[in-house]
């Protein structure tokens, strides 16, 4: 039951007990409904804002063969007012969130795991799938449905036609076709229902786990929804793909469908053109989200992800949020691959293990800050040999002011094997020898 549902149960408790007041003394009856009425409909809400409160809004499970269930503040007046200003960056959103794109380090957040419908946003995580299982020049055919389709805003496919997911990408991402999400979806998958549940796995996979999809374009379900940082999690992992990052940024682009005429084909991100820096992702509207926004700008090679929902100023949010994280914080090698962090004694073993890092560390710290980051290493215990080279080893922590920046896993720089009988012996005589000559010199 929704919360406006249990509120309506109360008012009809309420009017119930208000006749049987009527017929005892209509003025007790008459206070006693002013004085109750106002207590049943704040008992109602009262779940959801304290839910609220505490943090994640957590999807239940539903019956057998349905969706999961959950409540949906988008529903109830008081998230769908403009959200209060804030410290230290005003954002008008309802719910907020600046993540760094390369570490996932969340730099700002405002109701972060609020549930909230993503509207056309959800077109980030339809890309992804689709250029994760399919080429860029496999041919899509229109089935008649999807060239019939005429909910919002379409591009318009021909019946019939085959248009490669390359050309499908830029005509999803660009002008938001909800058709072309549709073709896409049914060219990959086969159908639409076997295409959102590979939305759904991939979500769960990238850690998305308070998000539900039923649709590849995001026109309005109440199972249909996500939250800020789910957002943020499909978003980094789909920047990481390089066709996705070039067709996001791309301002406009000529589509050629094999019927029909060529049409030029505009991004609706305005920050493209507005904001120094702003390289993508993708605009979302339906009347029960408001405006969406998840936008991206890079800095010096420093990429930071800001998304907005429900928002009253969408491009002066993110505008705001985005020089927000690149005034306040700045990005910061920790380890370079190969760098040695330590030396570790097995025993038994004819050498030392180094541990080294095997990929680049990076982590933000706040702008200002000029100490070097504390560096923390933890040897994995119970080694043994002989170690391979590329093992883990061990994990470096790093801290800024006693907060954890990153941790990374240690691995051996070059194999170690157990000593030999001989090397025993010619240890020994090392040993030995040493003490001789020094005996000798005192």
């Amino acid at each position: 039951m929704t919360p406006i549902t249990r509120t309506g149960a109360a008012l009809r408790g309420t009017l119930r007990g208000h006749t049987r007041a009527v017929r005892g003394g209509w003025l007790a009856g008459l206070l006693a409904a002013l004085l109750v009425c106002p207590l049943g409909i704040t008992a109602d809400m009262r779940p959801t804002t304290a839910s609220a409160r505490r943090g994640p809004v957590v999807a239940r499970p539903g019956t057998a063969g349905g969706a999961p269930s959950t409540a949906r503040p988008w529903l109830l007046a008081q998230y769908r007012r403009v959200a209060p200003v804030a410290v230290p960056v005003r954002v008008t959103s309802t719910a907020a969130l600046l993540m760094d794109a390369r570490t996932g380090d969340v730099l700002y957040s405002r109701n972060p795991h609020l549930i909230w419908p993503p509207a056309s946003t959800t077109k980030i995580l339809t890309a992804l799938v689709a250029l994760q299982s399919t080429p860029l020049d496999a041919m899509m055919t229109i089935s008649p449905d999807v060239a019939r389709f005429r909910v919002g805003s379409v591009v318009g496919l021909p019946a019939g036609a085959r248009i490669s997911l390359h050309d499908l990408l830029y005509a999803l991402m660009l002008p938001s076709g909800n058709d072309v999400a549709l073709a896409i979806a049914e060219g990959v998958a086969g159908s639409v229902p076997a295409f959102v549940a590979r939305m759904n796995e991939e979500a769960q996979r990238l850690g998305a786990r308070q998000s539900h999809f039923t649709s590849p374009h995001g026109l309005y379900d109440p199972d249909h929804y996500t939250t800020a940082y789910d957002l943020a999690l499909i978003t980094r992992a789909a920047m990481q793909n390089p066709t996705f990052d070039e067709i996001v940024r791309t301002r406009a682009w000529t589509f050629r469908p094999p019927v029909g005429p060529t049409r030029r084909l505009w991004n609706h991100n305005r920050l493209l053109s507005r904001y120094p820096g702003a390289d993508g992702v993708k605009t979302g509207y339906v009347d029960m989200s408001g405006e969406t926004l998840v936008a991206s700008a890079t800095r010096d090679g420093w990429r930071l992800i800001a998304v907005l929902l429900h928002s009253g100023d969408m491009w002066g949010d993110a505008a705001r949020l985005l020089s927000y994280g690149f005034g306040h914080y700045r990005s910061v090698v920790l380890a370079r691959p190969g760098e040695e962090m330590a030396a570790i004694e097995v025993p038994g073993g004819d050498g030392l293990v180094l541990g080294v890092v095997g990929a680049p560390v990076y982590g933000v710290v706040s702008d200002g800050d000029e100490r070097a980051p504390i560096r923390r290493v933890v040897v994995d215990a119970h080694l043994t040999l002989p170690i391979r080279q590329g093992v883990r080893v061990g994990e470096v922590d790093f801290y800024e002011g006693g907060r954890l920046l990153q941790s990374a896993p240690l691995v051996a720089a070059r194999g170690l094997s157990a000593r030999t009988d001989l090397q025993y012996v010619v240890q020994w005589m090392g040993r030995v020898l040493a003490r001789v000559v020094g005996a000798a010199v005192f």
